[in-house]
């Protein structure tokens, strides 16, 4: 297996033992499953990640390493890595693929990289590694999937192993997707910007589940929110909200603000860019850091005005967009905040895999199936202490 490739090994040194201590304090779900995988003997299994390399992340990668597992971790987006994290992990034996802004070249060679590896499972954020392992004979014997954007990438493709979905799970769907999104992408938003939302007008471009929690959070925050969606039951829940419904060039040319939360590439592309009003702020809050065509984006004038912030001007109009167009809370280099918020989902990942090393997936059909009700509820029992 080839070595970690990582920003820095001697960042490992930036997170210590108290730090952890903390962190298992905050996350008792997860650290409830830690301490069950650590006891076990899992040597021989071979799991291969793609998935956001975060501080929140650690303690999951840590048990599944004690108890013997293989395990090979590529960043899923160019812009999300904690550093410090990859280091550390690199550092207790997981091989490591990516870094805090890396470029699309070493992305995809990392993904040769995590494809090189004979896994057995997978854990994929965006439905590229399970795409990349389709060839793979005998078939990878079970995957699990955490993304929108995963799954449209999934419904076209013949994949010949099972892969369950945990992104259409209620305890996600209803809650992390909704809620903790929005909690998180507006005070990064503040952060970066120095401005606050008090009467802005804010566009958000897809009403789905991440959609409507960042417009309800914006609007608390004090913002005049439009909304456009293809789905006319979104449009109206949105209004029941509400939401100004608007149509995508109308909403562009208005607002002083616009996130894009589909999870779908190529929503906003040059036509559309065009169109944004003067001084308009973009940001995108779904997977896919293509949502926004960046790639045309960055062949126009530009001017870095500070960290994560660029301004480009276009024939009539000029826009600023954040983060390089990747998920911005995550990607504009803060530790994430909120680490309790993500204790049932590092959960889901933990039991989900350790599900699969015990052969829960044997004899499952082939494609996209649903995430095994019985563990979900396992974890909303912890969760709430029945």
């Amino acid at each position: 297996m080839t070595s970690s490739r990582i920003k820095d090994p001697r960042l490992a040194a930036e997170i210590d033992e108290a730090e952890l201590d903390w962190l298992r304090h905050v996350t008792p779900i997860t650290q409830h499953y830690c301490r069950e995988i650590g006891r076990r003997d899992y040597r021989g299994k071979k799991l291969a990640c793609w998935m956001h390399i975060r501080h929140n992340n650690l303690l999951m990668f840590l048990a599944l390493a004690e108890s013997g597992a293989e395990i090979v971790l590529g960043a899923c987006n160019v812009d999300s890595t904690d550093d410090a994290a990859a280091a550390y992990l690199a550092a207790h034996g997981i091989t490591v693929y990516g870094w805090h802004r890396m470029s699309r070249e070493d992305y995809q060679r990392h993904m040769e990289l995590v494809r090189a590896f004979d896994a057995d499972y997978l854990c994929d954020m965006g439905g590229e590694l399970s795409a990349a392992y389709r060839d793979r004979t005998p078939p990878v014997r079970g995957a699990l999937e955490a993304t929108t954007s995963g799954l449209h990438v999934l419904r076209d493709l013949d994949v010949p192993f099972p892969v369950f979905d945990w992104n259409s799970i209620p305890l996600k769907e209803h809650f992390h997707n909704r809620f903790h999104v929005g909690d998180q992408v507006w005070p990064v938003f503040s952060e970066v910007t120095s401005m606050s939302l008090f009467g802005r007008t804010v566009l958000v471009v897809g009403y789905g589940p991440v959609g409507k929690g960042i417009a309800e959070r914006a609007r608390d925050l004090g913002a005049v929110v439009h909304v456009v969606d293809l789905d006319p039951i979104r449009l109206l829940d949105a209004r029941h909200h509400g939401c100004t419904l608007v149509s995508l060039a109308d909403g562009l040319a208005r607002c002083e603000i616009v996130v894009t939360a589909t999870g779908v590439e190529g929503v906003l592309g040059a036509e559309a860019l065009r169109q944004v009003r003067p001084g308009a702020i973009l940001f995108n809050a779904g997977h896919s850091n293509r949502e926004i065509d960046i790639d045309w984006l960055y062949r126009q004038p530009l001017r870095r005005m500070k960290d994560h912030v660029e301004r480009f001007d276009l024939d009539g109009t000029h826009l600023y967009l954040l983060a390089r167009g990747s998920l911005l809370n995550l990607a504009a280099g803060a530790r994430t905040t909120g680490a309790d918020l993500f204790d049932p989902y590092t959960a889901v990942m933990l039991r989900g895999i350790a599900w699969l090393f015990d052969g829960g997936a044997d004899g499952a059909p082939a494609g996209v199936r649903p995430f095994p009700a019985e563990l979900e509820r396992e974890i909303a029992r912890l969760a709430v202490g029945l």
